[in-house]
């Protein structure tokens, strides 16, 4: 057993003393595997906030109702009584056009803005809740809701959603036809990296046969190298996405509290780091493996 460890030991630092020798060409590598990692992992994490962000809305869809500008109290109350007492209608809340003014200039960044209007353009609002919140069933509340007397337009809070899940649908597509490319060029990379190292050290490899070396024994440095390289790549595009979520939550911050919406990207998790390491030593481990045994053959 402690044969087997110290051969391993033996080879591991055989592996970092060829890495270190070359360090530009390997520090290049690395760079190439980190980019290839965390390019598709941060598109992924993007897509997966967007959809969190779609299934909120559809799970719970409301209807906006908006009344017309000329609509006078009598008209909000029929609208009121009519609501109240609909079968379809679970809850609704009013929110007159006078407290969504007062709700904008209380705003900062809209104050300015707000108090120049010489008069107010907001129409009073009803927001409501639909016992059947499938699609067939907001649709037919929808259309109800908007022939009534003074209801200028009916707006389905889902409707956004439904576009950006048929959006987000394609950029999945895409990043995932993007993440075989990468990982494509990743195996690439360690592949011919190993090459290198094993036919620069073509010398050491026919001593080493001269002896009785086995092809096991020959090989397990060069595995070493690419499992190296994969490792350094995963923590680099762990830290690439860690800077990645800093930087677009610093500026995502404001537009965020604008809309009153969570648009905050999450740190990565333990477990996204381990996958992310995970599949780096497995295609890393993989090109090595490819590299070394073919170029030991041709060797021979």
């Amino acid at each position: 057993m402690m044969a087997w460890l110290h051969q391993h030991a033996s080879a591991g630092r055989l592996a970092l003393r060829r890495l270190v020798r070359n360090p530009f060409a390997n520090l290049l590598g690395v760079l190439v595997i980190a980019f290839a990692l965390s390019l598709p992992a941060g598109l992924y994490r993007l897509i997966n906030a967007a959809t969190l962000l779609g299934h909120d809305a559809l799970h719970d869809p409301r209807l906006t109702l908006f009344m017309a500008s000329d609509a006078d109290g009598a008209a909000v109350r029929a609208v009121w009584d009519a609501l109240a007492v609909h079968s379809e209608v679970l809850e609704f809340r009013y929110i007159s056009n006078t407290d969504a003014l007062a709700e904008l200039k209380a705003n900062p960044a809209l104050a300015d803005v707000v108090g120049t209007l010489e008069h107010n353009p907001l129409p009073h609002t009803f927001i409501v809740r639909a016992r059947d919140s499938s699609p067939a069933g907001l649709e037919s509340l929808r259309k109800m809701v908007g022939s009534w007397s003074k209801v200028e337009r009916v707006q389905m809070d889902g409707e956004w959603a439904k576009r950006l899940a048929a959006l987000l649908g394609f950029f999945r597509h895409f990043t995932h036809g993007l993440a075989i490319a990468l990982a494509v060029a990743l195996v690439f990379i360690v592949f011919n990296t190993v090459r290198q190292q094993v036919l620069s050290a073509r010398d050491e490899i026919e001593v080493a046969h001269l002896i009785g070396a086995t092809s096991r024994y020959i090989r397990r440095p060069f595995l070493y190298s690419g499992l190296l390289q994969g490792l350094m790549g995963a923590v680099l595009a762990f830290l690439l996405l860690q800077l990645g979520s800093h930087l677009f939550n610093k500026e995502v911050e404001p537009l965020g509290a604008l809309f009153s919406l969570d648009l905050q990207l999450r740190p990565p998790t333990l477990e996204e780091c381990l996958l992310l390491a995970l599949v780096a030593l497995a295609l890393s481990w993989s090109a090595a493996f490819l590299s070394v045994s073919l170029t030991l053959k041709r060797l021979r």
